[in-house]
């Protein structure tokens, strides 16, 4: 397979929204991008429970002799490779790509395909979630099918879990932690937060209450859209600096999501918070006005078949499942939304 294109943030650049500096790098670089050719070489697994394949492009320019071209991810017990790819496209719709790791579509050929199944058999596997992932990996390997999952850009330097926020022992797989001062700004309930106030999230880490209060905020309304249900078991909320040495959340693990139709995850992660981000919110209408009506049209598609897959729902469901299950989830959500702004008016939303 070759990466030729970018179909939902072409549509973004063409109608003239603007994406993240990290963004362009990464799709320049994969752009072309074939691993079955000679130019890429495949020396090391990653993840902690998952089983990953980094990439490596050979360059013997480089000190190293190759560069970093993110990991391959198949599906993983706790990695979906479709919600890693349509969190990712979706904040880029909603304009908050800088806050999410850049991922693409990608199918292994039988050359990487190869790669993948020596480096497993030939690496100490341990864990009972690795040892399981292990043998479904090579399984979908010995098909003699290409390797469905994606493939990620390489975590930003600065990254760090910020365990801070969460509590892995609450019921349901983990929870966010109350008293944390992103999540009580978060809660219609409480006093809005400031801009210009500085919130220490950790040492070294620091960033404004209120850009951090409306990261987060994406962040728990994509995990309500998509049935998140591994963000607070650890290591799954992370924080990382800018250029600048501003702290933001960043989105780096969005696969343990699955746009199930278990109605209780939805409704659990919905009550989680109260408090939105109204560009994210008037997008999310947008998009469900398309799924209810797709002639009226939503970054040039018409056919929301077409623009489940393109948005990186390609794999796990069908089509028409997946279109259902987005409706569904969206229509929850928003109607949750609308009944916290006819109970708290404008304060439902968090201050520009």
């Amino acid at each position: 397979m070759t990466i030729e294109g970018y179909p939902i943030l072409e549509r973004l650049l063409a109608q003239g929204a603007a994406l993240s500096a990290v963004t362009q790098d990464w799709t320049k670089k994969w752009r072309g991008m074939d691993l079955d050719s000679a130019e890429y070489e495949f020396k090391e697994l990653s993840g902690s429970t998952s089983i990953n394949m980094k990439i490596r492009k050979v360059d013997p320019t480089d000190p190293q002799g190759y560069k970093s071209r993110g990991s391959f991810v198949p599906l993983n017990g706790a990695a979906n490779p479709d919600t890693e790819i349509a969190y990712f496209n979706l904040a880029a719709i909603l304009g908050y790509d800088s806050i999410f790791r850049p991922t693409v579509r990608y199918e292994l050929g039988p050359k990487a395909s190869s790669a993948l199944k020596t480096l497993i058999e030939h690496t100490p596997i341990h864990g009972s979630d690795r040892i399981e992932n292990k043998g479904n990996i090579l399984k979908e390997i010995a098909s003699g099918n290409p390797l469905k999952g994606c493939v990620k850009a390489k975590k930003l330097d600065s990254a760090r879990a910020y365990d801070e926020m969460v509590n892995p022992n609450a019921p349901g797989n983990g929870a966010p932690r109350s008293s944390n001062p992103t999540i009580m700004s978060l809660r219609v309930e409480n006093p809005q937060p400031k801009s210009g106030v500085t919130l220490e999230l950790c040492q070294g880490y620091t960033g404004d209450a209120l850009q951090l209060a409306r990261e987060f905020s994406v962040i728990m309304s994509l995990d309500a859209i998509f049935r998140q249900w591994d963000r607070y078991s650890g290591g799954n909320v992370v924080i990382a600096k800018d250029d600048a040495g501003v702290a933001h959340f960043y989105a780096t693990d969005n696969g343990g999501a699955d746009v199930s139709s278990l109605q209780g995850r939805l409704t659990r992660n919905i009550e989680l918070f109260s408090r939105y981000d109204r560009q994210v919110i008037e997008g999310l209408r947008a998009l469900d006005a398309l799924l209810k009506n797709p002639a009226s049209g939503f970054l040039g598609y018409t056919d929301t078949e077409t623009f489940v897959v393109d948005l990186g729902l390609y794999r796990q469901y069908s089509a028409s499942a997946y279109v259902d299950r987005l409706k569904s989830n969206l229509d929850f959500f928003l109607a949750h939304v609308s009944s916290i702004e006819n109970n708290h008016g404008a304060d439902a939303y968090l201050s520009k």
